[in-house]
């Protein structure tokens, strides 16, 4: 073991202390200032790290990469910058740090029509014609927003950059028969017929939506996360730690459901009187479902 510089010069200065520096100091005190830093040099004396610090998440101390596998559900506690508490079901509580890329977090909540807005980004996968016609309605919309690519493998990169995407890589630039692709843009409307219009970056898209299709939110980030949810965890952890978890795939997910009316219309009665009917009227919330703000964009 080669000692550091900083304990050569130790060495060096101990050995050397000259003897009339000190008045009425005997040759013995040179002798154990040059032992006392033989024995630091032995020991590999140096400034103090704790196991703790240096660890971090799912970090060893020595600095290499923990390879315990932590895969667990719980409910989210609370979150600060970069890191999530989570409360197993075990009860016990731990810290998770946010995986390395934004593509490895997601929230998961379903919504309805009155949350869409034009403009947001939403994506369908489906089977087009080579003409742009959608062979078959679209069951199911994902509505995300953007976030950082870097990091992100190139295949997985498509589900977030506008455009018309082949699922098959290898396909023809011109198809001559039906073939699927993933639709990603900004939503234009959903029109009367139940057509959703969507820009994928220059070329606009018009695919029938089947009567049961849903919707649902898959946002990269925590704005819509609440304490509660459900997180679902994989990652990492540096043993015998398992409080501190590095992140790899994460999923909140909530019941919630966005753009769904919370209040249930108040229900009147026959005999209600026409004052007592207004006065409902004024209070309560409207019967008939509301206007789809969509409907008259699409349109236009």
């Amino acid at each position: 073991m080669h000692p550091s510089p900083y304990l050569q010069n130790l060495l060096q200065s101990a050995c050397r202390f000259p003897l009339n520096a000190v008045k009425h100091s005997p040759r013995a005190v040179r002798l154990m200032a040059c032992g006392i830093a033989v024995i630091f040099i032995a020991a590999g004396s140096g400034p103090t790290v704790l196991a703790d610090e240096a660890a971090g998440f799912g970090k060893a101390a020595s600095g290499a990469s923990a390879n315990e596998v932590a895969e667990f559900k719980g409910k989210l506690k609370g979150f600060q910058r970069g890191v999530l508490q989570v409360t197993k079901e075990d009860g016990t509580d731990v810290m998770v740090q946010l995986p390395a890329t934004a593509a490895g977090f997601t929230f998961v909540a379903d919504a309805k029509i009155p949350f869409l807005t034009r403009g947001m980004l939403v994506r369908f996968s489906g089977t087009f014609a080579p003409n742009g016609a959608a062979a078959v309605p679209i069951d199911k919309v994902e509505i995300f927003q953007p976030i950082n690519l870097q990091g992100i493998p190139g295949h997985s990169r498509d589900r977030f950059v506008p455009g018309v995407h082949p699922a098959d890589k290898r396909a023809a630039k011109k198809p001559v028969g039906l073939g699927k692709y993933t639709i990603v843009g900004s939503l234009v409307g959903i029109n009367g017929n139940g057509a959703i219009r969507v820009q994928a970056g220059k070329i606009p898209v018009v695919a029938p939506l089947a009567q049961d299709a849903t919707f649902q939110i898959r946002f990269n980030n925590l704005n819509l996360a609440k304490e509660g949810d459900t997180v679902s965890v994989a990652g990492f952890y540096n043993p015998p730690d398992e409080t501190r978890i590095r992140g790899e795939v994460i999923t909140i997910t909530t019941d919630r459901v966005y753009g769904e009316p919370s209040e249930v219309p108040q229900r009147r009665s026959r005999r209600t009187s026409k004052r007592a009917s207004k006065k409902a009227d004024a209070e309560s919330p409207a019967t008939s479902e509301p206007a789809d703000p969509l409907e008259d964009s699409a349109k236009s």
